[in-house]
């Protein structure tokens, strides 16, 4: 058994939630970068991020999900159809709806903020392999605990 005085869960914690603080701040020049050129206002970000994820495909679900009414919704999807980042289209189940889509400049533009995946696995592949490991098991270790510990509507919002 080793010297080293074992360290309690808050101050593990605490180690964490520094190294994480750490490795945030080292990270967020490649991640601010797709934001700092944007022509995009923060709501037209937020409908075209709800759009392209999936989350909202029409007006009404737009308002629903940013808790605004439609008609404030309308002018922000009108500006982002302008810029070329959403297409709308009669829906084929009842032609007063009109559903939107990310066009390919939309899918582009979420893609570049929300897949740091290349990155990330460029980073990873670095680390050495017993440090993957033990980052692995202790990610898994987080996720089942989020599992047992966060209530259904946490979990799915």
């Amino acid at each position: 058994m080793s010297d080293v005085p074992r360290l309690t869960s808050a101050e593990l914690i605490e180690e964490l939630s520094l190294e994480g603080r750490g490795l945030a701040r080292l990270l967020t020049e490649e991640r601010v970068q797709p934001f700092l050129g944007l022509d995009l206002t923060l709501s037209q970000l937020k409908t075209l991020l709800l759009v392209a994820s999936g989350m909202a495909h029409t007006g009404r679900e737009l308002a629903d999900r940013l808790r605004v009414s439609a008609p404030s919704v309308s002018a922000g999807v009108d500006r982002l159809v302008e810029l070329g980042y959403l297409s709308r289209a009669e829906s084929a189940n009842d032609r007063r709806v009109k559903t939107l889509a990310p066009t390919r400049r939309g899918s582009d533009l979420y893609n570049e903020i929300v897949d740091h995946r290349a990155a990330s696995d460029e980073l990873l592949r670095t680390l050495d392999p017993d440090d993957l490991a033990a980052l692995v098991r202790g990610i898994s270790a987080l996720r089942r605990a989020a599992q047992v510990h966060l209530s259904p509507a946490e979990r799915s919002s």
